[in-house]
């Protein structure tokens, strides 16, 4: 009975059945030789060479063209802000005495970048996944390329593995390999001013807190909790008292340990797309990354908790390959180099210089289509949330759910100064929560983040400097 479940062909076994199809051309060669023994026709003599060039030309490049070659990709900085521009140089080296008429090589890029086109001096408005390009490399040759690509997706961006296809001079075998060559790039999330955002001015801190101030100095006021025997009458807040029906106290906290949550959900399923707003993430961590460098301008010291996963890397990469190693061991495939972190993601509060970066490599690091619901992460995590803390909730307007208000409702009892920032546009079919409890600011949807995106495109003064951030 024959088996119908064929097992996929090895690399190795796929090379020798495409030479085993080109045993008929030396068959073909044998036998015109031996016509032109036998008749003594010059031209069968002649036929014969050319009928075993033929056969021998395509099969030689076949087997030693992807050999003896060493290839290098580099970036000449692995950490960049959103808009910045970043070169990459790309090297391969022949060294044979073999040449390679046809060499292709298509550089993996993901997430894609966008690539600028140096022969029209513009940009081109489609990223690119795929770097491609063609060399001719002479015996001994070595080639090295520039490119520059744009930096307008923020996350880790992993260059390769690179995809070698050469050919014979005569163009009729091909043949691929993978070279696992990687470099790495972290493009940090688009940061911009809170005015952009449509967030009230910062006035200074002082006896006196302006109207409309975003935040209230903790300093002053922190929060308020259930009144107890003996507080300071001074520390009654009378307009919360007012609000619930009993008596609340004001919280002070020493402007040493003035803390800021960042709460960040990238739910954000849509029903109009029937999936996640990918754009709606990257706005809401962009709005993250912006009150979080404000924050520790401000002397505040800022913590992190989010509910989606991180990009992390399994083992370090290697930018230079000879194809030697590959074409020995592993037979030109390449494993994946990336994983990734559980769902729920943290950073401690801290308000150091290098707080800034760590902080931005976590936002750039984060996978927002892998996440839990932000009400699980809340149990998980109460070490975040000691009195006196500002918590500023990032969520979609239409994804925020009762259960969530009503656990901040509780941690605003416990201490808490609550605050939304509510981002996208309220779909048809839904009505907004009741949050006249909470500060509330509605940042908008995707023209706000468009105009974000292209206010960065076109390096306005209105998007914050990354030189003003305190980073090396």
């Amino acid at each position: 009975m024959m088996n119908l479940e064929q097992k996929p062909l090895t690399l190795l076994e796929e090379h020798r059945q495409v030479l085993k199809r080109r045993r008929p051309w030396y068959y073909l060669a044998l036998v015109l030789l031996l016509l032109s023994a036998l008749t003594r026709v010059p031209f069968l003599i002649l036929a014969a060479a050319f009928t075993l060039l033929i056969g021998i030309v395509p099969e030689l490049w076949y087997r030693a063209a992807q050999r003896h070659l060493l290839i290098r990709q580099q970036v000449e900085q692995h950490h960049l802000f959103f808009g910045e521009q970043m070169r990459l140089t790309l090297t391969i080296e022949n060294r044979k005495l073999l040449p390679l008429p046809w060499l292709q090589i298509d550089d993996i890029i993901s997430p894609p970048l966008t690539v600028t086109d140096r022969r029209e001096k513009r940009l081109s408005t489609i990223r690119r996944d795929t770097l491609t390009s063609t060399w001719l490399l002479w015996s001994y040759q070595r080639v090295t390329r520039r490119y520059r690509m744009l930096c307008h997706a923020r996350g880790f961006h992993l260059l390769g593995p690179i995809q070698l296809h050469s050919s014979d001079p005569l163009g009729w075998l091909q043949r691929e390999l993978i070279v696992p060559a990687h470099e790495t790039l972290l493009v940090y999330p688009l940061i911009t001013r809170l005015e952009n955002l449509g967030l009230p001015s910062i006035f200074p801190m002082g006896d006196r807190v302006g109207r409309r101030q975003l935040l209230e100095d903790p300093l002053w006021f922190a929060g308020n909790r259930e009144y107890q025997l003996g507080d300071d009458p001074r520390r009654i807040d009378w307009k919360a008292t007012a609000r619930v029906g009993s008596m609340r106290s004001k919280i002070y906290e020493s402007t040493t340990e003035r803390r800021l949550l960042i709460l960040l959900d990238t739910w954000t399923y849509s029903k109009e797309l029937q999936s996640m707003d990918l754009d709606l993430q990257e706005f809401a961590i962009s709005v993250a990354a912006s009150l979080a460098t404000w924050g520790l301008d401000e002397g505040y010291m800022v913590g992190l908790l989010t509910n989606c996963a991180m990009v992390t890397t399994g083992h370090s990469f290697s930018s230079e390959i000879n194809t030697d190693q590959i074409l020995t061991t592993t037979g030109g495939q390449s494993a994946s180099s990336l994983t990734f972190s559980p769902p729920g993601v943290s950073l401690p509060f801290a308000s150091d210089d290098a707080h800034y970066e760590q902080i931005l490599t976590t936002l750039a690091r984060l996978l927002p289509t892998a996440n839990t619901p932000i009400e699980r992460v809340l149990e998980l995590e109460d070490n975040l949330f000691p009195a006196g803390t500002t918590v500023m909730l990032i969520s979609s307007i239409n994804t925020l759910n009762e259960t969530v208000l009503e656990d901040l409702r509780i941690r605003a009892k416990s201490g808490n100064a609550i605050n939304l920032m509510l981002i996208g546009d309220l779909e048809a079919d839904k009505e907004l929560l009741d949050t006249e409890n909470f500060p509330t600011y509605t940042l908008g949807g995707m023209e706000k983040w468009h105009a974000l995106i292209q206010a960065s495109v076109n390096g306005q003064d209105d998007v914050a400097s990354p030189h003003s951030l305190q980073m090396d």
